[in-house]
């Protein structure tokens, strides 16, 4: 009897040795999928960035016509290159700039106004970004992930109405 019992010991021993090797090994994996998940991110943005800023523009420019057919005078400028976003409107004394900083992978927004009668802008930073969801480089605006259409409506609607993000709020 006393063989069995000793059996029996041998048999518990390396039952218990796999369990803790398999969460170790799981603890492992998990920097490694951080990793993996930030490559994606990064290679989504590369690839997505460009044409993501390009409808921004475009949607920019389709609310500046009709913004402008609507007053019947040019009123509404868009200026753009490859990482900036301009939107003036000098009659209200109010421009719209946006940064797209490739290499952080940073978007910035601000609300300029009196401009030109003071000398010195007063600057409202819209709650602007970029995230990557699912496989998708999409803007996000106040928390919430937005179209390009949308981003441009609801900024240069703010911009032609001179009315602050807190005033919206």
């Amino acid at each position: 009897m006393a063989q069995k019992r000793r059996a029996g010991k041998q048999k518990r021993q390396p039952k218990s040795k796999p369990k803790s090797r398999a969460v170790a090994s799981s603890r492992r994996k998990s920097p490694r999928r951080r990793v993996d998940l930030q490559k994606r991110a990064f290679e989504v943005f590369a690839k997505q960035v460009d044409p993501l800023w390009s409808g921004l523009t475009t949607q920019c420019r389709q609310f500046a016509d009709g913004f402008n057919k609507a007053l019947g005078a040019e009123e509404l400028f868009v200026q753009s290159a490859p990482t900036t976003l301009r939107v003036a409107y000098p009659r209200a004394d109010v421009e719209l700039l946006l940064q797209l900083d490739k290499a952080e992978r940073f978007l910035q927004a601000s609300l300029n106004t009196d401009c030109a009668a003071s000398g010195t802008c007063v600057a409202d930073q819209p709650s602007v970004g970029l995230t990557v969801n699912g496989n998708e480089l999409q803007f996000v605006l106040r928390g919430e992930v937005v179209s390009d259409e949308r981003l441009a409506v609801t900024l240069l609607t703010q911009l032609t109405r001179g009315t602050s993000e807190q005033e919206q709020s």
